[in-house]
């Protein structure tokens, strides 16, 4: 029993100083909340009036720079060229009819898809090598009778 009783006084003691701890810790967190006119490392060195006790202070907006903008995303060229490939062929009443793709790298476009005839077909290679920026056509478009 005396084994007992020395053991508990051993836990009381140790629990008696992580309490006495824990409460130093809270007065340490306290004043870190606390501020006597600390300067605001955001804002800079500003007189603040001490704030009464017991009253809640609302923080205040930090100005920042309005000439932050989001980085613009890359151009892609080719994009761009099949863009005004695909109007140019939208924009001949015969060819707007068929369906035909285009794929286009560094200048170079390939025209997948079908035509009607042989006429159509070269009409469609015509119309993309004028086009500004294509330096070169590849025509795979099939000829199909009643496409």
């Amino acid at each position: 029993m005396k084994w007992n009783r020395k053991g508990q006084r051993a836990y009381s003691v140790v629990a008696a100083g992580a309490l006495a701890l824990g409460l130093t810790a809270c007065d340490q967190i306290q004043s870190l909340w606390k501020s006597d006119e600390k300067t605001n490392p955001a804002v800079g060195s500003v007189a603040q009036p001490k704030p009464a006790e017991g009253t809640i202070q609302v923080a205040r907006a930090v100005d920042l720079p309005k000439s932050i903008e989001a980085p613009k995303p890359p151009v892609d060229e080719n994009k761009l060229l099949a863009n005004k490939i695909k109007a140019a062929l939208g924009a001949d009443p015969a060819l707007k009819v068929l369906a035909i793709d285009a794929a286009v790298t560094d200048g170079a476009v390939t025209l997948y898809g079908t035509a009607n005839n042989r006429a159509l077909r070269e009409k469609a290679a015509k119309v993309v090598a004028g086009v500004p920026g294509v330096k070169s056509v590849r025509n795979e478009l099939v000829i199909v009778a009643g496409s």
